[in-house]
């Protein structure tokens, strides 16, 4: 199911874009929660897109 992929590499993506926006805005919080939730989002994309290739 590579629709699964793609909305979690825009997910992904939003989250890396909330991390900037707390860094410019200089709020730690946010952005140390945004850039370790897109972390672990890309790293799930991949896991599933390299689980999918090998079907």
């Amino acid at each position: 199911m590579f629709l699964g992929v793609w909305v979690l590499f825009l997910l992904a993506g939003l989250l890396v874009g909330g991390a900037w926006a707390g860094y410019q805005n200089e709020q730690k919080g946010l952005t140390v929660m945004a850039a370790i939730l897109a972390t672990v989002t890309f790293a799930a994309a991949i896991a599933w897109m390299i689980s999918e290739m090998g079907s």
